[in-house]
């Protein structure tokens, strides 16, 4: 019996590991967003048929190693290539926060077990929400392969623009549940489950035919430069005047359109002693109608601080200063106590600090854009800061760093999933691909192939108004599933002293 019982729960890590694996493969670059759906079904009967919220736990943990593990590996790749630490250190540190990211979906098992165990089919979904909302904010945040990103091509992502990346998540969660509970519960169940699955049949019908927002009476040609400058060249002194005219060349040609973006840092300099760019591109653009963007590096005169920045030339020079920053690549987070370590371990640390959070627009005679850099794009709730003054959506990028890794394929994503959430296009210009206009569907227009120069040209749309999410953020999916879990605990407070009730 004791074999037995210790071959069971073998069986059922092994199957928690390998349904946590089959997760990545439901994002970009593969794009079989159904397997998000059959991985979390697998991990919900394992939880629905365990007693144990410390073996819940366990199963969670690595469903979210495997998740993780495979899906953000990638990380090692620009600490070991440009942070100047060895592959042994990289794959170290890589995996501790791996290890950190994992407690989320672990934690998520045990509470649910410990506490509403017989509300599973409506606590589990709010639970998954909660603790992924948290993963997003806390120590900053990293909401990368939050489950609803992987829905961007399914009809799910029709609920993004109501309840943003984290209402989709809920409802893939939802639909996971119903489908175990079909399967495998007494017909009661399956009635409530067919029921659920009915409504949210009937919501995404609905919500597929309607549009958040409207067209202006306008459009604007981009272009959008991707120089393919590798990251090892991209600083060296000696490469500047090449970086010049790989890009000066790219865009000569259209200098007539309304609007041409380099990439973040496509200058390799700081602003003030950027003359040999920024002259240059001067002299091109007189006389001609198009805004000028490109990312470089600001330093403040008065301050004395430095932004990771948007330069935007019209008849003047306008500047967005990144808000989000990245936690050890842009900054130290606790410096005082972490800045002698890393400084022992000799690893480099970039200094920038925080622009406003509010000041997101850069407004124009050509339209008013909305802007992020890099992984600011990654948080809905930083976009759509934008909104509604904004009329498209602008992110440049540099994923070079992450090489030709599932990295750049995911960020990508992430991008689409922004612009569904908010109505409109969103135009990305990277270094190293992958460039792309994205329309207010979330579809690519069109896309740059990776590594290698590129330009992309195309008339776009300019869009008004918000869409719910737009308006009210992640807060109203955050109270829903919050009062479903204090119902849920108020109607059940003896759960954590009888014994498990089949879910409902």
């Amino acid at each position: 019996m004791k074999h037995l019982l210790q071959d069971k729960f073998v069986v059922k890590r092994l199957s928690a590991l390998t349904a946590g694996g089959l997760v990545p493969f439901a994002y970009a670059p593969f794009d079989l967003f159904f397997l998000v759906v059959i991985s979390l079904s697998i991990l919900f009967y394992l939880w629905s048929t365990t007693d144990s919220a410390r073996e819940s736990f366990i199963l969670g943990y690595l469903f979210g190693f495997s998740m993780f593990g495979i899906g953000v590996n990638w990380l090692h790749i620009s600490i070991n290539l440009f942070g100047g630490v060895n592959i042994v250190g990289a794959l170290t540190f890589t995996y501790i926060f791996i290890a950190y990211l994992s407690l989320y979906p672990a934690l998520c098992g045990y509470l649910a077990t410990r506490f509403s165990k017989r509300f599973y089919i409506i606590v589990l979904p709010s639970l998954w929400l909660i603790t992924e909302w948290c993963r997003g904010w806390f120590l900053t945040g990293f909401p990368w392969l939050n489950i609803g990103a992987s829905q961007t091509d399914s009809i799910l992502a029709s609920f993004a623009p109501v309840f943003g990346v984290y209402g989709v998540s809920f409802f893939v969660c939802l639909l996971a549940i119903t489908l175990t509970l079909l399967i495998t519960e007494f017909r009661k169940y399956k009635i409530i489950s067919f029921v659920l699955l009915l409504l949210t049949t009937l919501a995404l019908v609905a919500l597929n035919n309607t549009n958040w927002t409207a067209k202006l009476n306008k459009e604007i040609d981009v272009v959008l430069v991707q120089g393919a400058i590798t990251q090892e060249q991209k600083w060296l002194p000696e490469k500047r005047q090449q970086t010049y005219t790989i890009y000066s060349k790219l865009s000569k040609p259209y200098w007539s359109s309304d609007l041409i973006v380099w990439p973040e840092t496509a200058i390799p300099s700081l602003y003030h002693f950027a003359d040999d760019f920024i002259n240059g591109i001067s002299e091109q653009k007189q006389n001609k109608n198009a805004l000028f963007m490109s990312g470089l590096a600001y330093q403040d005169p008065a301050t004395k601080k430095y932004y990771n920045s948007v330069l935007l030339i019209d008849d003047k020079h306008h500047f967005y200063h990144k808000h989000h920053l990245v936690p050890f690549g842009e900054y130290l987070p606790l410096k005082s106590i972490l800045g002698e370590v890393l400084q022992f371990l000799k690893i480099p640390m970039s200094d920038f600090s925080s622009g406003d959070l509010d000041q997101k627009l850069f407004i124009t005679d050509k339209g008013v854009f909305g802007m992020s850099i890099c992984y600011e794009d990654a948080y809905g709730s930083e976009i759509r800061n934008a909104l509604p003054d904004a009329n498209i959506l602008i992110n440049v990028s540099n994923d070079a760093w992450f090489g030709n890794s599932f990295a750049p394929h995911q960020h990508l994503q992430m991008a689409r999933m922004r612009a569904i959430e908010n109505g409109r296009y969103l135009l990305r210009s990277t270094n190293t691909g992958i460039s792309a206009i994205i329309d207010n569907k979330g579809n690519i227009v069109s896309k740059s192939p990776q590594f290698e120069p590129h330009t992309l040209a195309a008339t776009v749309k300019l869009f008004k108004g918000e869409t719910f999410y737009s308006r009210f953020g992640n807060s109203p999916i955050i109270i829903i599933c919050c009062f479903i879990l204090l119902l849920c605990f108020v109607l059940n407070p003896k759960v954590t002293r009888v014994k498990p009730q089949h879910p409902v």
